[in-house]
């Protein structure tokens, strides 16, 4: 999805107050924030360029975060004990799984190679 005028706006200036009658046409921009300098065209289309460019990134950071949240259970020391019945025989693979989708969380690239999910391993 590519970045709008409103986006581009609302990341220059985000206290300020404006309304667009077309949310991609700059020139139905009413500014309504006198003390906050309305941005040029020039501006706006050069924040929608690096909003773009940045936006495959923020997908990724995204993706890794509802995944790792997705797995949050898997790090309670509880759920691998084997004093409780049923417990998770392999929480070991949970932990290389949620390493490698931390670091595209920490360091994240434009085309993620995503790891492969565990199949959940329970004691009898």
């Amino acid at each position: 999805m590519s970045a709008t005028v409103a986006d581009a706006l609302i990341s220059l200036t985000p206290t300020a107050q404006w309304t667009l009658g077309v949310i991609t046409d700059y020139s139905t921009c009413v500014w309504l924030s006198p003390n906050i300098t309305q941005p040029t065209q020039a501006a706006v289309d050069n924040e929608i360029a690096v909003l773009n460019s940045t936006q495959p990134l923020t997908d990724c950071k995204n993706q890794a975060s509802k995944l790792l949240y997705e797995t949050d259970w898997t790090t309670i020391p509880d759920v691998a004990n084997p004093l409780n019945n049923p417990y998770l025989l392999n929480q070991d693979e949970f932990f290389v799984y949620r390493n490698a989708v931390r670091k595209l969380a920490v360091n994240p690239v434009a085309n993620p190679t995503w790891p492969i999910l565990p199949t959940e391993k329970w004691s009898t």
